[in-house]
């Protein structure tokens, strides 16, 4: 006080103050003031308990301070958030653990023709009457129907709970108007629970292992690389997989990448916004990205995935979100990718035809399906099964194969693998009305295509016996050491050859 100008006048004896500090930053003090001789004694005398009360109420102010600015940032950020969630396309709701409205956008009440004092507050039972919360219908689309002014009104909703430390504390539930993009989802979604490892035949030490290995696989979420040749069943392989795995009731889309044009594959994919492009369908469309959130995507002949879209699958497996097709707004996505080939990737990446990036990402878990004529003992078993599956879709009454039939398919190299054999029964079974199928039965075609290995030399040209002995000694090459590039190396380094000729000759034999 010796500076102060007002000393000779000031009518305070003494003071105790305590600085009031919030987040390093002085606000002010708070203390107490004497004004005679008899408080100045007071405060003195009291001296450590009134210093310890205004610590305790000076950090109480300080943290009101520091709530208060919490509030202020908090009331900001759900503003911001606010606007965001309005600007969404779709209409969006949010209701707590018991079906309370916590929230809706603008969209939304625009949808319903209400306004949001007529919603906070209200259970959701009072929109849609017949809504239950349960786990089978979690993200995946379903219609309902709405009275809105009086006349019912189809809408597509989705419902997606809000987990906090493994418990739903809130749902969030879509609401869109149904139109070409959520009618082409519902139409799209594959949910065939009925493809499990039971429906994959074969008691063959190489039928095994690989379903022992494709169950093991199903536990994980990492992505699969189904490779086998064409028509041993890689799709059957890859619903197996997502039937026995978490995501079960969850959509299973499969796409075969070479059967869309190379135009459309973006749409295909990613989908696309109203107005993307000319002839785009009003509303837009969903895409498979999206259709497969929280299940399982199958992409059949992805080496026929076309050069430009290969950097755009990664960055979506990379970023697990994606924008749409002439759209804005980011879509994060939840699946589990499954691949399937019967092409070379390891030579397509050396011609530069497929990225090694996207390979690497893609052969996570390889999953190598053998063929048919390398697990040959499983064929009496698939001719019983698939003879028996047709007679019944056919209305025949129960046949059977002779020993001459069963002898014939043993031996036969089976290029078209399961697919092949299914066609030949299905053929026979139509053709055949006795009880018995037998030599017979088979056209000349038939039998002169199967035993062609079995032929008597005395009847065949040089070039025909050299040509049949080559393909012979490459099928027990393939299946001493499979069909995988690695083998290839190992294949063309034993019958002194370089790959090239190697892999002339396989498609020479079609093997």
């Amino acid at each position: 006080c010796e500076n102060c100008q007002s000393k000779e006048v000031c009518l305070e004896k003494a003071t105790i103050g305590y600085p009031i500090i919030s987040e390093d930053k002085l606000y002010g003090v708070i203390g107490f003031i004497a004004f005679d001789d008899e408080q100045k004694k007071k405060l003195k005398d009291e001296n450590e308990q009134i210093l310890g009360f205004l610590k305790s109420l000076g950090d109480l102010i300080a943290r009101s301070i520091g709530y208060e600015k919490v509030i202020g940032t908090y009331k900001i950020l759900t503003a911001e958030l606010n606007e965001i969630i309005d600007s969404i396309s779709r209409g969006i709701i949010c209701v707590d653990e018991f079906g309370f409205i916590k929230y809706s956008n603008k969209i939304f009440r625009t949808l319903l023709k209400c306004d949001e004092e007529n919603l906070a507050g209200y259970h959701i039972k009072t929109i849609f009457k017949n809504i239950e919360f349960k786990e089978d219908i979690y993200n995946i689309p379903f219609e309902t129907k709405l009275n809105i002014d009086d006349e019912l009104k189809s809408f597509i909703v989705k419902i997606s709970p809000s987990m906090v430390k493994g418990e739903i504390k809130s749902y969030i539930i879509e609401l869109n108007k149904t139109g070409t993009m959520v009618m082409d989802a519902i139409n799209i979604l594959e949910r065939d629970n009925s493809k499990g490892f039971d429906s994959i035949l074969g008691n063959s030490a190489k039928a095994k292992e690989v379903v022992e290995l494709a169950k093991q696989v199903a536990k994980s979420k990492s992505t699969v690389m189904i490779r086998g040749a064409s028509g041993t069943g890689k799709e059957l392989f890859a619903r197996a997989i997502h039937n026995s795995s978490k995501r079960k009731d969850k959509p299973f889309i499969a796409i075969n990448c070479s059967s869309i044009p190379q135009e459309l594959f973006e749409s295909e994919l990613f989908g696309y916004d109203s107005g993307a492009f000319t002839g785009a369908s009003k509303g837009g469309k969903i895409g498979k990205f999206e259709l497969a959130n929280g299940g399982t995507l199958f992409l059949d002949e992805i080496g026929d995935l076309p050069i430009h879209m290969q950097p755009k699958l990664l960055r979506v497996l990379q970023d697990e979100s994606f924008v749409r097709v002439g759209g804005k707004e980011n879509i994060s996505v939840d699946f589990r990718l499954i691949a399937a080939t019967n092409r070379d990737l390891e030579e397509m990446m050396k011609d530069g035809s497929f990225r090694e990036d996207l390979y690497y990402r893609l052969n996570v878990i390889p999953l190598n399906i053998p063929s048919l004529r390398e697990r040959r003992d499983d064929i009496p078993l698939m001719l019983d099964y698939k003879l028996k599956e047709f007679c019944k879709r056919l209305g025949k009454d129960e046949m059977h194969f002779s020993k001459d039939v069963i002898n014939l398919f043993m031996n036969y190299s089976w290029p078209g693998n399961v697919r092949e054999l299914e066609n030949v029964v299905e053929y026979l079974v139509n053709i055949s009305d006795g009880e018995v199928i037998d030599i017979d039965t088979l056209s000349e075609n038939m039998i002169n295509k199967m035993s062609v290995e079995d032929k008597d030399y005395t009847n065949m040209s040089l070039k025909d016996r050299l040509d049949l002995e080559e393909k012979k000694i490459l099928e027990d090459f393939i299946k001493k050491y499979g069909d995988s590039r690695d083998a290839k190396d190992i294949i063309a380094e034993k019958l002194d050859m370089n790959l090239s000729t190697l892999y002339r000759k396989l498609n020479k034999h079609k093997l």
